[in-house]
């Protein structure tokens, strides 16, 4: 067990040290760098292993223990869990490696990023043994059920006041894309959770500035947030917290 965490542990750093220095583009790069020859071998390594277990498992019949948490929902995720790293990184690699252009490459390093982020977490596996951590972590199951209730209503609030406010005093201004239906109707509201109002200014100047017809829709809007940052930074997140306390 401690050889095992001393090694991840390792692993991660290397990473670590390949995503911050050692990850240049293909096309100047003569031979890989050992950290990142050294991560693709780890990856593989475990992948290997991996397979070998859940073969083994299968062999033997205890396909029900295998990432079993007692819960259909539960138990997918697990296993989503624990294959997505894999697969994302060689996703990675094959972004990393297959074309010249800097948009492909640059979609590789977003790929690995992420990727590190997933194997980061699954260092929490080692602490689930810890008498003064492990049942913590085994407390976040009967919490996911709440959870993604509220994440709904947050989810919600934040989708109607974004589609309700754009369509008000953004109308047919926003670029019919992914990207900019993502950052207008969903990132902007998204930090109200926060406390951070962006769209505050721009209604106090629209309603200084605008005509009849924008004053109103601006003033709408104004109800409209003041109702929303009520709603999520109040009721749902104090009542989040009153349940999870």
């Amino acid at each position: 067990m401690c050889y095992h965490f001393i090694s991840y542990i390792w692993f991660l750093l290397v990473f670590s040290y390949m995503m911050l220095y050692e990850l240049d583009s293909p096309d100047t790069l003569e031979i890989p760098h050992w950290t990142e020859i050294y991560v693709i071998t780890t990856v593989s390594t475990m992948f290997c292993e991996e397979i070998q277990k859940r073969i083994h498992e299968y062999n033997y019949r205890m396909v029900e223990r295998c990432g079993s948490t007692g819960s259909i929902i539960l138990t997918v995720l697990t296993n989503v869990f624990y294959t997505a790293p894999y697969i994302l990184f060689y996703l990675g690699l094959v972004f990393r490696y297959s074309s010249y252009d800097d948009k492909i490459f640059t979609a590789g390093r977003i790929i690995w990023a992420f990727d590190l982020e997933l194997w980061y977490l699954g260092s929490l596996k080692f602490v689930v043994a810890l008498r003064s951590v492990g049942p913590k972590l085994f407390m976040l199951k009967n919490m996911l059920r709440d959870l993604a209730g509220f994440l709904y209503l947050i989810l919600i609030a934040i989708a109607a006041y974004g589609v309700v406010s754009r369509a008000l005093i953004f109308y047919q201004q926003i670029p019919f894309t992914g990207t900019d239906i993502f950052r207008s109707i969903f990132y902007e509201p998204y930090w109200f959770i926060y406390g951070t109002v962006s769209d505050k200014d721009l209604l106090d100047q629209m309603v200084s500035n605008g005509t009849q017809s924008l004053v109103a829709e601006a003033t709408a809007t104004h109800v409209l947030l003041a109702f929303h940052m009520l709603f999520i930074n109040i009721l749902i997140l104090n009542l989040l917290i009153a349940v999870f306390t």
